[in-house]
C-alpha cells in the first residue's frame, strides 16, 4: 500500500515537475512566468507530491520492519486499514505544512521563483533535510534492522505470503542505492547554496549557478522516475505482476458434451 502511495507520488511529480521543464525547453521560455496560478500550482504541488513520494517509502520500509519483528504485537499492529489512515493524514499533512509555497512563489516576465530571502534559505534547508538526509537516514536505519531481523528469524517467513515480504525488502533496499546517487548531487548543490546565501554574486557565477542547479533538478528527478525499473529489476514478483496486467490470457473453453438423438 505504501509503495503504491510512492508510485503515485512520483508520477505527480514527474507532472508538476519535469514536464514543465520540458515544455519549456520546446518554446525557449519560461511560460510559468507568465501566470502567477501555473507558477505556484506547479511548485506547490511539485513538491508535496515529492514529499508525499519519499514520506510514502519510509513509512514503507517502518512497515516491513514492523512485519519482519518476532514479536507477535508489532507484526499485527501493520494493518490494511491503518496503512490507508496513515497515507491520507500524510497527504493532507504535506498539503497543509506546505502550503506556504502558493505564497512566496512568485511569477515575473522571466521565470517563477522564490523572492522572499528569508523563505527561499528555508526552501535550501527544506531540500537538503527532507529532500536527502531524512528518506536516507530512516531508510537505512529500518532497511538495515529488517535484514537483521530476516537472518535472526527465518521462521517467521515460512508462512504463507513470506516470499513477497523479501522481494519487497529487496525493493527497498534497491531503492536507497537509487537514493543516494540521485540525491546526493542535490544534497551537494544546496548545501553550497545555504554556505553562499550571504555572498555577492557576478553575472558569470550567477550563471553558472542556475546551470548547476538545473542538472541537479534532473537528476533529483531520476529520484522520482527510477523506482519503477529498479523494483522491475529486484523483484521477480513484481515482474510477474506487471507483465499479467499486459498480457490477454486466452482461456480455452472446455467442449460440451453434445448428444446426438
Amino acid at each position: 500500500m505504501f509503495l503504491l502511495a510512492s508510485f503515485f507520488g512520483n508520477e505527480s511529480v514527474l507532472i508538476f515537475g519535469l514536464l514543465p521543464r520540458v515544455i519549456q525547453g520546446f518554446q525557449g521560455y519560461d511560460f510559468l512566468g507568465y501566470s502567477a496560478f501555473l507558477c505556484k500550482a506547479r511548485w506547490y504541488l511539485r513538491t508535496v507530491s515529492a514529499t508525499f513520494a519519499l514520506t510514502s517509502v519510509c513509512f514503507a520500509s517502518v512497515d516491513r520492519y514492523l512485519v519482519s519483528c518476532v514479536n507477535i504485537h508489532l507484526q499485527r499492529f501493520t494493518t490494511l486499514n491503518r496503512a490507508r489512515w496513515t497515507i491520507l493524514i500524510a497527504a493532507i499533512f504535506w498539503l497543509v505544512v506546505l502550503s506556504p509555497f502558493t505564497v512566496f512563489y512568485t511569477a515575473t516576465a522571466q521565470s517563477c521563483f522564490i523572492v522572499n530571502v528569508i523563505f527561499a534559505e528555508f526552501a535550501s534547508y527544506y531540500n537538503l533535510f527532507f529532500y536527502s538526509i531524512l528518506p536516507f537516514s530512516i531508510l537505512s536505519i529500518f532497511s538495515a534492522l529488517t535484514w537483521r531481523n530476516l537472518g535472526v528469524q527465518q521462521a517467521i517467513y515460512v508462512r504463507a505470503g513470506g516470499r513477497l515480504y523479501d522481494q519487497i525488502t529487496r525493493m527497498l533496499i534497491a531503492q536507497i542505492i537509487v537514493l543516494v546517487f540521485t540525491c546526493f548531487p542535490n544534497a551537494i548543490f544546496q548545501l553550497y547554496t545555504i554556505l553562499t546565501s550571504t555572498a555577492s554574486t557576478f553575472s558569470l557565477h550567477y550563471a553558472q549557478d542556475n546551470l548547476a542547479n538545473d542538472i541537479c533538478l534532473v537528476i533529483g528527478d531520476l529520484t522520482f522516475a527510477l523506482p519503477f525499473y529498479v523494483y522491475w529489476i529486484a523483484s521477480p514478483i513484481f515482474r510477474k505482476n506487471v507483465k499479467s496486467m499486459f498480457i490477454i490470457h486466452h482461456r480455452i473453453a472446455p467442449p460440451t458434451n453434445i448428444q446426438i438423438t
